[in-house]
């Protein structure tokens, strides 16, 4: 069920296919795109980032369906649910998207009086925003994220029913940030600013060619347990998963694989305390919830819905050295239903 990739190889085929499904703990799929056969109308392409720190998520998203192009960022309170945000579409516009999510990297969504660039060097992750319109003045934001390339990721390539249907995502935690977000609001009461020093994170690089109908469910934490860097994803509902899950664990910036995962989770009631554990006893959690980040999306064809869950995990996992507990991390799961 988790066959691991070792060795860089294409991602596809001539034909379109997948040249090998599983995952890795390196970004070991060169992307050569010119294989892709449903592009350039059903691929989908994006980088998105997360942040947290204390009662505030910040995140940016840089991407493409091929018909439709998306950028922006979003800071959510996380303690009262106000928002501050700038987000844009343009139709039949493809941003400029790096090829692997590593080195070098480079990404830019540039528009009116909009601009969000990632630049990716040897150590550094450098994300930077700068806009205005109807609501706020100006919006600034410079995020220097320490990147360090021996990290251990989640990288996966699946497969769907069709042959030439994938996705390939890499994911990757970071464990340091420096940077502050700004909102200059027209009206005093939309203004905000936030100093990000110290702030956790996750890259979200995604690339695939999906059904028109589809759902996930997608967990992640980044923090640390007593100054060790910690971090997890989890993930299901999409795609064969026979090959591998993108269930990780990392302690000390090393992956712990893990396969089938349990949960409780319950559409109906999503404040509700959920345990989380896999068979073999290394991943043994509970969630307990606090806020929800429900999103909607209507334009055209396009119509998503997101409930992204934020709460604290406490619970146990094993490591190299040994059982390690810990309480109250702050994290996210959330279900997402899409036909795009």
């Amino acid at each position: 069920m988790n066959h691991e990739i070792t060795r860089k190889i294409n991602a596809f085929q001539p034909d379109g296919t997948l040249t090998e499904k599983g995952y890795a703990t390196r970004m070991n799929f060169i992307y050569n795109r010119e294989n892709i056969k449903k592009f350039p109308f059903k691929l989908k392409e994006w980088d998105f980032y997360q942040f947290h720190k204390g009662r505030y998520a910040l995140q940016m998203t840089i991407g493409h369906l091929s018909y439709i192009g998306q950028g922006g960022i979003t800071l959510i309170d996380l303690v009262t649910g106000k928002k501050w945000a700038y987000n844009t579409i343009k139709p039949f516009f493809i941003p400029t998207l790096d090829r692997n999510g590593e080195l070098p990297g480079f990404c830019e969504y540039k528009d009116k009086n909009f601009l969000l660039t990632y630049e990716v060097t040897t150590d550094k992750r450098i994300l930077k925003f700068k806009a205005s319109n109807k609501v706020y003045k100006d919006i600034e934001m410079e995020l220097i994220v320490d990147h360090d390339i021996n990290n251990d990721k989640m990288v996966i390539a699946t497969p769907f029913d069709k042959p030439t249907q994938f996705y390939l995502n890499y994911k990757e935690n970071y464990y340091n940030t420096k940077g502050f977000v700004r909102f200059t609001g027209v009206k005093d009461e939309d203004s905000k600013e936030v100093n990000f020093d110290g702030a956790t994170g996750v890259i979200d690089w995604g690339r695939g060619v999906w059904p028109y109908s589809h759902e996930w469910f997608w967990g992640n934490l980044t923090g640390h347990i007593n100054e060790v860097p910690f971090a997890f994803n989890i993930g299901w509902g999409f795609g064969d998963l026979s090959n591998a899950t993108e269930n990780f664990y990392f302690y000390n910036k090393k992956a712990y694989k893990l396969g089938t995962l349990h949960t409780e989770w319950d559409d109906n009631d999503l404040m509700k305390v959920q345990h989380i554990y896999d068979d073999e006893g290394k991943f043994d959690v509970t969630f307990t919830p606090f806020y929800n980040n429900h999103t909607e999306n209507k334009y055209v064809i396009i119509d998503t819905e997101c409930n992204q869950v934020f709460g604290h995990f406490s619970g146990s996992i094993e490591t190299e050295d040994g059982r390690i507990e810990f309480k109250e991390i702050l994290a996210f799961v959330e279900h997402a239903i899409n036909n795009w």
